[in-house]
């Protein structure tokens, strides 16, 4: 058992103790009901709350219309709040655990779509984000904004929670007055050091006093807005001492990063864990006040490695416990194997929400949807049959099983894990191996019975005479273009003596590719963009040629902002070509010819290997078999429709779920 004394040792905040180093800060969940807190709410983070966690910091609250980003936050300004608070922080304050609330003001990067008011900010510079160009703030508009930080100061007291952060990160109000990149007033607000600091200044002293010193007070901090022009950490070095000493702070909760710089803040997968420690770690020699350190934080062996070295006093782990709400419960008795570890997909959380959704996990249905989902025993014991150990079936037989049910999981391949096994061999998604992993061991753990090397027939099925019989067959490889196969539009004549190959061939490391590679990007996923990635390591030349734009968003593309952003740094770095709206249409010895999307122009470019990075075709053969014949019959997953490895596991627990 790792020992981790040192994570699971309390701290005393303000007035506040605290009784373990792991907290999760705000992040918006989409749970808001008519800008009021919800029943949702509540459920979510008192399941994190019995889950052992020492500190919440709910979701960032807009303290002004004019700084609503989105049509579902809670809604600061408004008195109705208060029974919704009181109603969360009870929740969770029954569980041994305290709560924070993030007070949020967009500043210039709002959306005028969703607040129907316009956006005010230091200066008017245009959002990074929404493009909006703000008023600027008057100086009765810059006091009416800090009264409306105090009021929602008060309105947090009043329902009970222990503290309030003040949102002064991620290219918010705060920091637009405090930034060179954004503010250039003339005035006592802009210009000097000691102007810009002026507004964050103001704001401390006024919610200190009108909360009164029983109350914390903390800041989310950006250490290094990671931009030309914006703050440096060098900056930031000699402005949190000046905070420090005005001895309105409680603590300080170091993050990085703007709008601009939004993928470090939200790091994905492939950006190695706790990349920001460094920077609490500097602030924390320079402060009396505690410091927690933040992002990619999802090993309770790290966490507690962070505080034993004094690199911070608290570590974020917030899609750590959106993913396993009971996480730090599980270290805490040693349980380690048994955590379900964020992979940092952002399928389920970042993404959701950047499209306008309730956040979820994708490897935990439960996640935002506490009391909703909830596995209840079975009162009918029932014999299950499972075809197929991708993540579907897996996850299929996993909530079967939890139910009482007696599941045999039949998967054809020597290994379990499907299509997911394939995305892990790629460096950049190696951590999908986790997700195989963690349910490998809930299979073994619950006792299912797994039967490997085992091709399922239709007699098979009626010989094992099951109740209910769940097929998750998956897709198979497109390694055929022809229009019969992908349709017309997609399809590519293949002359003879071409070198063409697939995507998974490549990662599986069953080809080698000539110098020159030409990768035919159908699929719109994260596929083609890893194989680029992994030939130019083998130092091949390598051109994407893509029908979509790949825009920094990621909304073409379908992945997460972030993901796509980082990815495709890492490509251009590595000198990958990235061509969009062009399709292949042609491959012959040496070269292809692709297409414009829009004029149907062609043009020749050099290829020794074309590789096809197409979807994949639903493996439904065995479904349509038993059609008819099973009374109790499913079909989940990717021989549905091939979809995204949320979708796999969402499904294979509602299925298992409903038996």
């Amino acid at each position: 058992m790792t020992e981790l004394s040192h994570l699971f040792s309390p701290i005393q905040i303000g007035n506040c103790e605290i009784r373990n180093r792991i907290l999760m800060s705000g992040h918006l969940t989409g749970f808001a009901e008519f800008g009021l807190p919800s029943d949702r709410h509540a459920r979510y983070y008192e399941a994190r709350a019995k889950g052992g966690i020492g500190l919440i910091i709910m979701e960032a609250v807009p303290v002004s219309p004019h700084g609503y980003i989105t049509p579902f936050a809670v809604q600061g300004w408004n008195d109705d709040i208060v029974p919704g608070f009181r109603k969360i922080s009870d929740a969770v304050h029954a569980h041994g655990a305290k709560i924070f609330c993030q007070a949020w003001h967009n500043g210039c990067e709002n959306s005028s779509a969703f607040s129907k008011v316009y956006s005010q900010s230091c200066s008017d510079v245009p959002s990074c984000a929404m493009g909006e160009i703000p008023t600027v703030m008057t100086e009765k508009d810059i006091q009416t904004a800090i009264r409306m930080y105090v009021d929602f100061s008060l309105r947090l007291k009043e329902g009970g929670y222990d503290g309030v952060e003040l949102h002064f990160a991620h290219g918010y109000l705060p920091q637009q007055f405090l930034s060179p990149y954004v503010n250039n007033r003339k005035d006592q607000y802009g210009g000097s050091l000691e102007n810009r600091m002026r507004f964050g200044l103001e704001l401390m002293d006024a919610v200190r006093e009108a909360v009164g010193k029983d109350f914390v007070v903390g800041l989310r901090v950006s250490a290094d807005e990671l931009v030309p022009g914006g703050l440096s950490f060098e900056d930031m070095k000699e402005i949190v001492p000046i905070w420090d000493q005005t001895g309105h702070i409680d603590f300080m909760d170091i993050s990085v990063g703007n709008y601009k710089s939004i993928a470090p803040m939200i790091a994905p997968m492939m950006i190695p864990p706790g990349p920001f420690v460094y920077a609490s770690a500097e602030i924390r020699q320079l402060v009396d006040v505690p410091v927690f350190t933040a992002i990619r934080i999802n090993d309770p062996v790290l966490a507690n490695d962070i505080v034993k070295n004094h690199e911070a006093d608290m570590v974020v782990m917030t899609r750590s416990t959106i993913c396993d709400p009971e996480m730090p419960e599980k270290a805490k008795e040693g349980r380690s194997d048994d955590i379900r570890l964020c992979v940092g997909c952002n399928e389920g959380c970042w993404e959701r929400i950047t499209n306008y959704l309730p956040i979820t996990c994708a490897q935990n249905p439960e996640s935002g949807n506490e009391g909703a989902l909830q596995i209840q025993p079975a009162t009918d014991i029932k014999k299950v049959m499972v075809v197929g150990g991708g993540v579907a079936g897996m996850e299929a037989a996993i909530t079967a099983k939890r139910k009482g049910h007696e599941v045999i999981l039949f998967e054809k391949t020597s290994e379990l894990g499907g299509a997911l096994v394939i995305a892990s061999k790629a460096p950049a998604r190696s951590e999908l191996a986790q997700v195989v992993r963690f349910r490998e061991r809930e299979l073994k753990r619950l006792g299912v019975d797994v039967r490997l090397n085992t091709e399922v027939t239709p007699f098979m099925v009626e010989q094992e005479n099951a109740d209910a019989v769940v097929v998750a067959t998956g897709a198979t490889t497109i390694d055929d273009p022809r229009p019969d196969v992908v349709g017309v539009e997609a399809a590519i004549e293949v002359g003879e003596g071409a070198h063409v190959v697939t995507a998974e061939d490549v990662l599986e490391g069953r080809v080698e590719t000539g110098q020159k590679v030409v990768i035919a990007d159908l699929q719109t996923y994260m596929k083609g963009l890893v194989t680029a990635e992994v030939l130019a390591d083998q130092g091949r030349d390598v051109t994407v040629v893509m029908p979509y734009a790949m825009r920094v968003t990621g909304k073409r593309y379908d992945m997460d902002g972030p993901t796509h952003t980082i990815q495709v740094i890492n490509l251009t770095r590595k000198k990958v070509k990235r061509i969009s709206d062009w399709s292949v249409k042609k491959a012959m010895p040496g070269k292809v010819t692709i297409r414009n999307h829009y004029t149907e122009e062609d043009e020749i470019l050099e290829a020794d290997t074309l590789v096809l990075s197409f979807w994949r075709k639903s493996n439904s053969n065995l479904y349509y078999e038993l059609e008819g014949r099973i009374k109790e019959l499913y079909r989940i997953g990717d021989c549905v429709s091939p979809r995204r490895y949320i979708d796999a596991v969402d499904e294979g627990y509602r299925i298992g779920m409903g038996i």
